[in-house]
């Protein structure tokens, strides 16, 4: 990999910048080639779209990363990090970020989301899916958030884009319309301070499925006095499947979430954690009767998508 030549914000933290370091040591090998389109003075906010084998909507996803409220007040950064298969979408993605990280092809989501964080700049960064589509505010809201010194990191509320029944199944999407403590459920949609990351070891490399939860785990362990916070005007268009093979997919990955969860976790206090969090009941946006009797159908199907040998469906 090249040289590395962005140059720090200003008034980076010692402490930030000797992580920073080991942290670029630690992903460097993951780091193909850095592209610097355009560098922007001391960023305020780092935007980072992870982004692998996609589609068209890639490029709807960075416009509306581009199209923010805040663009002429607040100086933001927007880094693409590209772990493969998305060469042919290139020549419209440059002129739509600032940074490209350009990754091992195929890098494990987490990996690839911490490799990002080495290379942002921003005192604060976030994770867009890039098949979401962030508000004009998104900027905005996140920086009046973190106002407040003792919110750590934030998630934010999604709304469907074109699937609306899918979503049923997504009761973490919209806790409603009030700010209140919660885990970083919707990784592809959250906030957090660069430095709160780097000194919790951000997510594991091979988790899938609980990060966020286990990031909330160890800011509640490393910064007891910190909050983790729902923020309902933190909005975002996304849906929760696309499609019956996304669907199909994603039901028989997430069966066995919670044990492959036991494995992988480093902490074997985490687990109480993540059950407790699980167990316990949370606000959530009350269903039309449409959403309801969709909801119900869609858990018949599931239901049977799980007992399904895999040979039926097709291997996930």
């Amino acid at each position: 990999m090249p040289e590395q030549p962005l140059q720090d914000r200003a008034g980076l933290p010692e402490g930030e910048r000797v992580l920073q370091e080991a942290w670029r040591a630690r992903y460097a090998p993951e780091v193909k080639e850095l592209i610097v389109r355009r560098e922007v003075p001391s960023p305020k906010l780092t935007l980072i779209v992870i982004s692998y084998k996609a589609k068209d909507y890639l490029i709807e996803c960075l416009q509306h990363v581009r199209g923010q409220t805040a663009a002429l007040s607040v100086p933001f950064e927007v880094l693409l990090a590209d772990s493969g298969g998305i060469e042919h979408l290139r020549p419209r993605s440059a002129p739509l970020v600032d940074v490209e990280l350009r990754l091992t092809d195929g890098i494990p989501l987490n990996a690839a989301r911490n490799a990002a964080i080495a290379w942002a700049r921003g005192e604060y960064v976030a994770f867009i899916d890039d098949d979401g589509l962030i508000a004009p505010t998104f900027v905005e809201v996140v920086c009046r958030v973190f106002e407040d010194p003792r919110i750590a990191a934030m998630r934010g509320r999604i709304i469907p884009k074109e699937h609306p029944y899918f979503c049923t199944l997504a009761g973490h999407y919209d806790r409603g319309d009030e700010m209140i403590d919660d885990v970083l459920s919707t990784e592809g949609h959250m906030a957090i301070r660069r430095g709160v990351y780097l000194e919790t070891g951000g997510f594991p490399d091979r988790f899938y499925g609980a990060e966020g939860i286990y990031l909330a785990y160890q800011i509640a362990k490393t910064f007891p006095g910190k909050r983790v916070v729902y923020a309902p005007e933190l909005l975002m268009r996304h849906d929760y499947f696309d499609s019956w093979e996304n669907f199909i997919w994603k039901t028989r990955k997430y069966q066995g979430i919670r044990r492959e969860v036991g494995d992988m976790a480093p902490d074997p206090e985490f687990l109480r954690y993540l059950d407790a969090y699980l167990s316990r009941r949370k606000p959530q946006r009350p269903r039309t009767l449409e959403q309801t009797v969709a909801l119900g159908l869609l858990k018949v199907v599931r239901w049977g998508v799980v007992r399904m040998p895999a040979w039926a469906v097709g291997q996930p």
